[in-house]
C-alpha cells in the first residue's frame, strides 16, 4: 500500500483553546500531528486534537480576528473542507462520539480549500 496515515505524536502539551470550553471535559488538551505518507515519504501534515476527555478528534481551526470597538477579538474559527474530512477520517478509525455534533458545538466554520 502506497498511502499511509499516522497520528498521535504530541506537538504541544496542555493547550487551552477558547473553543474547548464548550465541552463537558474542558481540561487542557494536547495538539497532535496527523501525517500523510506516500511510499513512506511524508507528504502532508495536519494538526489534530482529542477533546472532551478523548471522546472525539477534531481539527485545529484557524482563528479569524476582527476589530470591534478598538479591540481585536476572535470572530470565528475556520477549518478547510479538507482538514475537516481528514480529522473525521482519523476520528472514525476508532470508537467515539458523533464527530459532526462536536464540530458544530465547537462553533467551527467550514470554508473552501485554498487553491
Amino acid at each position: 500500500m502506497a498511502l499511509t496515515i499516522a497520528w498521535g505524536i504530541t506537538a504541544s502539551n496542555d493547550m487551552t483553546p477558547e473553543w474547548n470550553s464548550v465541552f463537558a471535559d474542558s481540561r487542557p488538551v494536547d495538539y497532535q500531528l496527523g501525517d500523510i505518507f506516500w511510499n513512506g515519504v511524508l507528504v502532508d501534515r495536519h494538526y489534530l486534537t482529542a477533546v472532551d476527555g478523548g471522546r472525539v478528534i477534531l481539527p485545529l481551526p484557524k482563528p479569524i480576528h476582527e476589530k470591534r470597538n478598538g479591540k481585536t477579538t476572535v470572530a470565528r474559527f475556520e477549518v478547510t473542507r479538507f482538514h475537516r474530512a481528514f480529522a473525521r477520517l482519523v476520528h472514525n478509525t476508532g470508537p467515539g462520539e458523533d464527530f459532526d455534533r462536536y464540530y458544530a458545538d465547537a462553533g467551527f466554520v467550514t470554508v473552501d480549500n485554498p487553491f
